[in-house]
């Protein structure tokens, strides 16, 4: 099981891409909506997380987290000193030790999390983004939220997920054993690679990179939910640009490779709709025409399956564009 450690060196030091003054396409309204707040969301997060995201934020936790990584706090408040004329709500925090508000930045972490769950994606990221280190992982998750299930235009897409590498690529340094952080950028740039050719897709190099990190995220976690379903649908993506052979011969990408590792993740998570909807996908990539009644197998898996959160209704609304697609 992943454990998330939420005091981390994650600062707005960062430079390159950034669209949070932009304007991002909302949730749609015509989708479920969500009222979690940070004082009711330890009632729900079990049931939103599934104990694949780490603990609830709270002071204990941040505790925990502080301890293991000591070195990070004076980046923390390096960071939440910068912020103080930008967000002087915010400025308080940097006053004394940082152990000081653990409670106060816990019930902003919590607050940054249910802005994520009820789909309000930019706020989510911002705010994560505001708060630097525990922060960076609710707000990239967000970002990438916002670039693979609500984002329409290819080029904003793309602009998305690599501001998502470009903070994960930066933050590794300091801490480098950060599950999440890392599985972030590999989440990136497996997003850009499915926009790509194959040939395009080699001359970023990402492909090698991506493996390398959720092979390894699996061998500290086999039960790394999000490592398993990505890796599977990387594995069917190498193959369906590659060719089986090559795929085999250059990165080890097999079929029943790929089966295995999605099998898994839905013996993890039988109730997580997005497994289902990267299995159907990979099927498509890999099977060609035979694919289209196996995806369509796996998809019908999810009727009746209720939303518990912004993402799922997402990825349920996918679910259903992609059905309706293989049908006509």
């Amino acid at each position: 099981m992943l454990k998330l450690p939420l005091f981390l060196a994650l600062t707005l030091f960062v430079s390159g891409p950034s669209l949070a003054t932009e304007n991002w396409r909302p949730y749609p309204d015509h989708l479920a909506s969500f009222d979690y707040s940070q004082d009711t969301l330890g009632q729900h997060w079990q049931n939103l997380t599934g104990g694949f995201r780490g603990p609830l934020p709270t002071a204990e936790t941040l505790k925990a987290d502080a301890q293991k990584w000591p070195e990070l706090y004076e980046l923390t408040r390096k960071h939440l000193r910068s912020i103080s004329t930008t967000h002087p709500e915010l400025a308080f925090l940097a006053e004394g030790e940082p152990s000081d508000h653990f409670e106060d930045y816990a019930a902003l972490l919590r607050r940054t999390w249910s802005l994520l769950f009820n789909g309000s994606f930019q706020e989510a990221r911002e705010l994560g983004l505001a708060l630097g280190p525990a922060g960076y992982f609710p707000a990239l998750y967000a970002q990438a939220l916002q670039a693979t299930l609500v984002e329409a235009d290819e080029d904003t897409r793309r602009t998305l997920l690599e501001e998502v590498i470009a903070r994960t690529r930066k933050i590794m340094p300091v801490a480098p054993d950060h599950p999440m952080i890392r599985f972030g950028n590999a989440y990136g740039k497996a997003r850009i690679l499915e926009q790509l050719s194959a040939s395009e897709a080699i001359a970023t190099g990402y492909t090698s990179e991506v493996k390398d990190t959720l092979t390894e995220l699996l061998n500290e976690d086999p039960d790394n939910i999000y490592a398993l379903t990505l890796y599977a649908g990387v594995q069917a993506g190498i193959i369906e640009k590659a060719g089986s052979l090559i795929a085999r011969l250059t990165y080890g990408a097999q079929e029943s490779a790929m089966e295995t590792l999605f099998d898994k993740a839905l013996n993890l998570a039988p109730q997580y709709p997005a497994v289902y909807h990267e299995y159907a996908r990979a099927r498509l990539k890999v099977d060609d025409e035979d694919g289209k009644q196996s995806a369509l197998a796996l998809l019908e898996k999810t009727q009746g399956m209720r939303p518990s959160s912004a993402e799922e209704a997402l990825i349920l609304r996918a679910v259903q564009q992609l059905r309706q697609d293989l049908k006509n």
